[in-house]
């Protein structure tokens, strides 16, 4: 009896616990953010890609819960009113990151970064 009461307690924290497709949304725009700021922080592109690195390898999680998100036609429909409220946010995001891309377009490991967040 204890184990079946467990059981569902554990359930329920973990569906109580999970995020909603605006939090995933918001997180993996947060993931991009950091990343891209680590990059804009370094001083040289030498240094950017190992930072950006570093925080991707931090916020993986967050790239992967995005990139499930999108392949979720139901979810993702869930996430749209957030996204469209935010989306300023996402097109200066965007610009930040092709400015970092464009200046560090000869630096593997900065390219690196940028792939890897495409496919985490």
């Amino acid at each position: 009896m204890y184990c079946i009461l467990f059981v569902w307690v554990l359930a329920a924290t973990a569906c109580k616990d999970a995020p909603s497709p605006a939090e995933i949304a918001d997180r993996g725009w947060r993931a991009h953010e950091l990343v891209v700021a680590a990059g804009e922080r370094a001083k040289t592109c030498a240094e950017a890609g190992p930072a950006m690195q570093r925080v991707f390898a931090e916020h993986r999680g967050a790239f992967v819960a995005a990139l499930a998100l999108d392949r979720d036609r139901q979810k993702l429909a869930e996430a749209t009113a957030y996204l469209e409220e935010h989306a300023q946010r996402y097109v200066d995001l965007e610009t930040r990151m092709e400015a970092l891309a464009e200046r560090c377009a000869t630096d593997p490991a900065v390219v690196a970064v940028f792939a890897q967040m495409e496919s985490p």
